[in-house]
């Protein structure tokens, strides 16, 4: 029996029925007997320890929903405990077993009935440096993992054996201290606390699985290598390519070497797969230079998997690979191979196999959209943004405080710093996929700054209550802030706040101005907000900056006409709510700054063409497929950086054309 385990479900009954009884009976009783009420009859005797029972029952429900928060932290305090054993092995083989499950052999044997062994058999023990030799594709990496699974189980049954870790090294650095990386790595990886890893190296009680040295350029690969030797006290395997000799900067090393795969072998793999892969085995005894480059499993896995379904028409061993599997599916070609190509690209930028389902911040992928994406955002969705936004001040100002000052915040919204964005071209898609853009820009645009401005106006009708002299006070010293911010000059920012002050001498602290200032705070704070992010999206993007759109206060004055209608005063005297008004306009520059939290939401947009809405399904649709393996990975970094290189159309057309010969025709199946 798991002790651990069932003191942990002991712990959770305990806190589930303290809680359920603290809150559902105790606090009820409680309340009703400070409020006057009674107690059940029942409970009637008992009453007077309702309170003295809710307060330990409080204080046992708290101390149980404690228990495991408190334990983890003195665990961390503590690296010699065995628990960090244990539970890091736990993890280590979890993501072992994981990848090794997940693995392109793994949906080759599943798909075709057999898959090519890796070998020779590493072994088990690691006492020097381990370099794994092979050819890109010859299951180095499977080979390591392996040797994983075996030294973590050995780990398990004799406690003075070394705890196994597998790092990926594409994601190191040049510059950055190989130690610390390796420490972060695991600690993100298997959530193995950098203290308690500290101690394992010192003690050479992990070691090092490392693999994609070959993601790695070849400036760092050497430096990387230097480091990887001055970590003398831990144990090594490292896979490294064969046409690379810098793995002999290691001393005092035992290499491996995983030799190819013979023609014999895999003619063998094909008979034993008949009739499955019977079009494979013409297309070898047609072309004898094919079974030349069938020489790792992973060639010849691709292959499989692109001959599974009969004939097939061959392209190179990747591009096969790529066609047939996207051909045997549903969905629109170019939209799967634009997004693979989008993924493969964040991913070798990412020097990892990963597939990513969420966006990486924008510097990772922004220069990697398309004009057209970039066209309909700026000349379409932006101005169309700030339309809506001028035209929906306009309206909130003209129900709220008349049509005089929202005339004049009409005219006032052509200071505002809004930005041009010069881009040729109507891109790629119909006028009314622009159009839709331009009208989402302004839909949400109208919302956002006319609930900001309605919101603004309410808020400064409630401080109008406060005493007038508070409100006179108020007013003039963020008259005065905003100047000040403006100008930079103490001087002009004193001169600038004597107008609201003269203006409230004649007219008074009068609730109209206040609630301008609000709508004007609101609604410049967010436009000047919106403006920065914009601009900064557009400076990541390498464009210049250009002039302003003088056409806006067009928009505005058809708000004011439309607040008309909806019940706009036209009364002329308007100097307080156009003062107000006014001032908090100002603040639009202000916030016009290059927020990193709004600049990152507004790319978003940019990345639509190539990684669409529906991206959770269209993973799984490629996963389906065979085009990613293990949840949602590259099956391998030549399978990635062939999808990163391509031309999406001219892949995307070649997957039609097959997916149109695969259609059943009257009589019968076409292939």
């Amino acid at each position: 029996m798991n002790t651990r385990r069932l003191a942990r479900a002991s712990r959770l009954t305990a806190l589930i029925t303290a809680g359920g009884v603290t809150g559902l009976v105790l606090v009820p009783i409680a309340v009703n007997t400070v409020t006057g009420g009674s107690a059940a009859h029942v409970l009637g005797p008992y009453a007077r320890w309702s309170w003295p029972a809710l307060a330990a029952l409080s204080a046992v429900t708290a101390a149980l929903a404690a228990w495991e928060p408190l334990r983890a932290l003195l665990l961390r305090r503590r690296p010699a405990h065995p628990a960090h054993r244990g539970a890091a092995l736990d993890r280590v083989e979890g993501f072992v077993r994981d990848r090794l499950d997940g693995a392109l052999a793994g949906e080759v044997r599943l798909k075709v009935g057999v898959a090519p062994e890796v070998g020779p058999r590493l072994p088990g023990r690691v006492r020097t440096a381990l370099v794994v030799l092979g050819e890109p594709g010859s299951g180095r990496t499977t080979l390591l993992l392996e040797l994983a699974e075996r030294l973590v189980a050995a780990a398990r049954e004799d406690p003075l054996r070394p705890v196994p870790v597998v790092v990926d090294l594409g994601g190191w650095r040049r510059g950055e201290d190989l130690g610390e990386w390796l420490l972060g790595e695991i600690a993100d990886r298997y959530r193995i606390a950098p203290r308690v890893a500290r101690r394992w190296l010192r003690d050479q009680e992990l070691v090092w699985l490392l693999d994609d040295l070959d993601e790695l350029p070849e400036a760092d690969r050497a430096e990387c290598l230097d480091r990887i030797a001055a970590l003398k006290p831990s144990p090594v395997v490292l896979c490294a390519s064969d046409r690379d000799d810098g793995w002999q900067r290691l001393p005092r090393r035992e290499v491996v070497r995983v030799e190819a795969l013979r023609r014999e072998d895999v003619l063998d793999l094909v008979t034993t797969c008949a009739p499955r892969l019977d079009g494979l085995h013409e297309a070898l005894r047609k072309d004898p230079d094919l079974g030349d480059e069938v020489r790792t499993p992973l060639a010849f896995g691709l292959l499989a998997l692109g001959y599974r379904a009969g004939r097939a028409e061959y392209r190179g061993i990747v591009e096969t690979y790529l066609v047939e599997s996207a051909a045997r599916g549903p969905g629109a070609p170019e939209r799967v191979v634009r997004a693979l190509r989008f993924l493969a690209l964040v991913a070798r930028r990412r020097r990892d196999l990963v597939v990513r389902a969420r966006l990486p911040r924008r510097e990772v992928w922004l220069d990697f959209v398309g004009e057209a994406a970039v066209w309909r955002l700026f000349r379409r969705a932006v101005p169309g943004a700030l339309a809506g936004g001028a035209a929906a001040l306009c309206f909130v100002v003209g129900v709220r405080l008349g049509l005089v000052p929202a005339a004049f915040a009409a005219v006032a919204v052509v200071s505002l710093p809004h930005g041009s964005f010069a881009v040729s071209g109507p891109g790629r898609g119909s006028a009314r996929r622009a159009l839709g853009w331009a009208a989402a820009g302004f839909a949400a645009g109208a919302a956002v700054v006319g609930g900001a401005a309605a919101a603004g106006a309410w808020v400064g009708g409630q401080v109008a209550r406060w005493p007038g002299a508070v409100v006179f006070g108020l007013v003039v010293a963020v008259a005065t802030a905003i100047a000040h911010a403006v100008t930079r000059d103490p001087y002009w920012a004193v001169v600038c706040a004597l107008a609201p002050a003269g203006v409230m001498v004649l007219t008074g602290p009068s609730p109209e101005l206040v609630a301008g200032l609000g709508a004007g705070l609101a609604a410049g704070a967010v436009t000047g907000a919106f403006v920065g992010g914009v601009t900064a999206v557009w400076s990541d993007l390498g464009r210049p900056a250009a002039a302003g759109l003088r056409w806006l206060p067009l928009a505005g004055l058809v708000g004011a006409g439309l607040a008309a209608p909806a019940g706009g005063d036209a009364r002329l005297a308007a100097l307080g709510p156009v003062t107000g008004l006014l001032i908090g306009l100002a603040v639009a520059p202000i916030a016009n700054r290059p927020f990193d939290a709004v600049a990152e939401p507004l790319s978003r947009p940019l990345a639509l063409d190539e990684f669409p809405l529906r991206r959770k399904a269209l993973l799984r649709s490629a996963r389906d497929r065979v085009l990613l393996v293990e949840g949602y990975r590259f099956p391998h970094a030549a399978v990635r950086d062939h999808l990163a290189g391509c031309d999406p159309v001219e892949l995307a057309a070649c997957v039609a054309r097959r997916r149109a010969d695969l259609k059943p025709t009257a009589s019968a199946p076409r292939a």
